[in-house]
């Protein structure tokens, strides 16, 4: 191929837009003629760049070893039907940690709310108490009884404040 051929399929080349016998052709062409190496610089300095290097070679065997761990992760799969242990062992880390401080969140919570519930408890004697207590301090609602009557929140203390069946 001619510069000139080679020069004006420069930008179709770095696009890779060419088909692979022509890329081939100007791909050859490139390595040896200075000039176009140099107008593909300024067309595409990354594809100047990318023709200079060389790659790689493929390590012997690859292909194998991936042919044999697609199988196998093919065999589990059609085997063992969902595993939970396998699930956890494959997530990631991050997926771990994760799962930690949700499940560190849910047991604090946890405690946290029945400790509340406990003290509660305790600070009503018995059942005589228990008809005389303030039914919003098991709740903890007492930051709503300075609600309107009409508005929502007014309502729910209402109907957590009845009692057997009063006002429902």
């Amino acid at each position: 191929m001619r510069c000139e051929d080679i020069q004006s399929r420069l930008t179709a080349y770095a696009d890779g837009e060419l088909p692979p016998d022509e890329r081939l052709r100007v791909w050859a062409h490139l390595r040896g003629c200075v000039s176009c190496h140099s107008a593909l610089k300024r067309v595409d300095p990354l594809a100047a760049t990318l023709l200079q290097t060389e790659n790689p070679p493929v390590p012997a065997g690859l292909t194998a070893r991936v042919m044999v761990a697609a199988r196998t992760r093919r065999v589990v799969k059609a085997t063992a039907g969902w595993n939970p242990v396998l699930w956890w062992r494959m997530t990631p880390a991050p997926m771990h940690a994760a799962a930690a401080v949700v499940f560190v969140i849910g047991l604090t919570a946890g405690l946290s709310m029945g400790w509340t519930m406990l003290s509660a408890g305790n600070r009503i004697a018995g059942p005589q108490a228990a008809m005389q207590a303030d039914p919003l301090d098991s709740y903890n609602l007492d930051y709503l009884s300075d609600a309107p009557d009409d508005s929502l929140a007014g309502v729910y203390v209402a109907l957590v404040s009845a009692r057997d069946g009063e006002g429902r």
